[in-house]
């Protein structure tokens, strides 16, 4: 499509109102992940603060935008305190969880290269269900990545295969606070503790866990030990853009020890002088920043509370409906906002069901490890869907056991 003449701005914002005709209706809960909602008020107030900040550009934080730096270095300390990190933490702000991952995994490399009893090639060892994104960074790092299976009881990173494979490449230990699969934790201060006793870098996936987590425990919610205060523990990657409600491109890199941080950033002389930045990118929005900041001064603990209520609620009254419909069962142990149900009776096909809630509305997350199954990740936007969903759902049940239908594994995740 070559670029024509300008059109009214009145005939391309109808235009963009329409081509979302096709989307998903994630304001009415049909989708299981990707969006973070709570209300439209609150979509309001995350519009505003992102506009406010629209044009400024992250790359001038230290000189030509100062006030992105405060709000940054606020973020910064109140995310840290709320993480388990002491006066000795630090942070970068990225785009996302990938990138997160990304820069741990090159902080990682930097640091393994000045200690000399760590071996090239490297490698990172970690358990099946850890996110994709570690091995993105070491295909661009040209790093191994070593996977692992699941303890086949608890879902958990088996911390004893991990040990087993750890040698003098290895130089980072993984584990997720919860991982997707089944939204389990992974034994996190038992891996800490290998990764100390043996001299790695052990980072915490907490991409999902790190902004509900610590309000669902602040709720009564049982959460295992998973932040920067666990012994061992080198840093650990948390999404304000998930439960923190901030605008798309909000997330935390966090340092128990600052002087990892430099190992992360990347500084370079050219002909102008010196060019650093502390993620992957360079030019980055500053809207990110603002929302972030915003949302977490605006929410604060009381409301990050409620939102975390809501959100294991409506988890739990979910995983009970469902476990109620012939044929259907949770998978457990979960342990926070997600999980998978599968189905417990041979003649109830899940990828059949998955099919039939689709022609419902439905978008559908299916898993296949540690069985096949249906994938959520619960937030409170799935709050007044749930009823709807589980009626949805015990129709579509019904319909498989009435025509035997068979399904298929849809192998793309998103």
């Amino acid at each position: 499509m070559p670029l024509g003449p300008s059109q009214p701005w009145e005939t391309v914002r109808e235009d963009l109102i329409n081509r979302k005709k096709g989307d998903y209706a994630w304001k009415e809960g049909r989708l299981p992940s990707y969006i973070y909602f709570h209300n439209d008020e609150l979509l309001e107030k995350q519009r505003e603060a992102y506009g406010l900040y629209l044009v400024e550009n992250g790359l001038g934080k230290g000189r030509a935008f100062p006030s992105l730096k405060i709000m940054e270095d606020e973020i910064f300390e109140m995310s840290i305190s709320l993480l388990g990190g002491g006066a000795n933490a630090d942070a970068i702000f990225a785009s996302g969880g990938t990138e997160s991952i990304m820069i741990a995994v090159k902080a990682a490399r930097e640091r393994a290269r000045t200690r000399p009893e760590l071996i090239a090639p490297y490698k990172i060892v970690l358990s099946e269900t850890a996110h994709p994104a570690f091995n993105r960074a070491a295909h661009l790092m040209d790093i191994e990545v070593v996977r692992l299976p699941m303890d086949p009881d608890s879902y958990r990173a088996d911390v004893a295969a991990i040990e087993a494979a750890i040698d003098e490449h290895t130089i980072m230990l993984v584990g997720s606070a919860p991982h997707y699969a089944s939204g389990t934790f992974d034994p996190i201060p038992e891996l800490a503790a290998l990764a100390q006793k043996r001299g790695l870098w052990m980072h915490v996936d907490a991409c999902v866990g790190g902004f509900l987590a610590p309000f669902a425990r602040m709720n009564g919610h049982h959460i295992p030990d998973m932040d920067l205060s666990v012994p061992g523990v080198t840093s650990l990657s948390a999404d304000i853009h998930k439960y923190g409600f901030a605008a798309k491109g909000a997330s935390l890199l966090l340092f128990a020890n600052k002087a990892d941080r430099a190992f992360g950033t990347f500084a370079f002389t050219w002909a102008r002088g010196t060019y650093a930045t502390d993620s992957m990118q360079g030019t980055r929005a500053g809207g990110s920043v603002a929302c972030a900041w915003a949302m977490m001064k605006h929410l604060g603990i009381d409301g990050y509370r409620e939102l975390a209520a809501i959100t294991i609620d409506t988890t739990k009254r979910l995983t009970d409906g469902i476990d109620a419909i012939k044929g259907l069962k949770t998978v457990r142990p979960f342990e926070l906002c997600l999980f998978s149900y599968c189905s417990e009776d041979p003649e109830l096909d899940i990828n059949a069901v998955a099919d039939a809630m689709e022609t419902r509305g439905w978008f559908i997350g299916r898993s296949q490890r540690p069985c096949p199954s249906i994938q959520m990740a619960v937030n409170p936007v799935h709050d007044k869907a749930t009823e709807r969903y589980l009626n949805d759902l015990a129709d579509s049940a019904a319909e498989v056991y009435r025509t035997n239908a068979k399904g298929e594994f849809i192998d793309g995740t998103y």
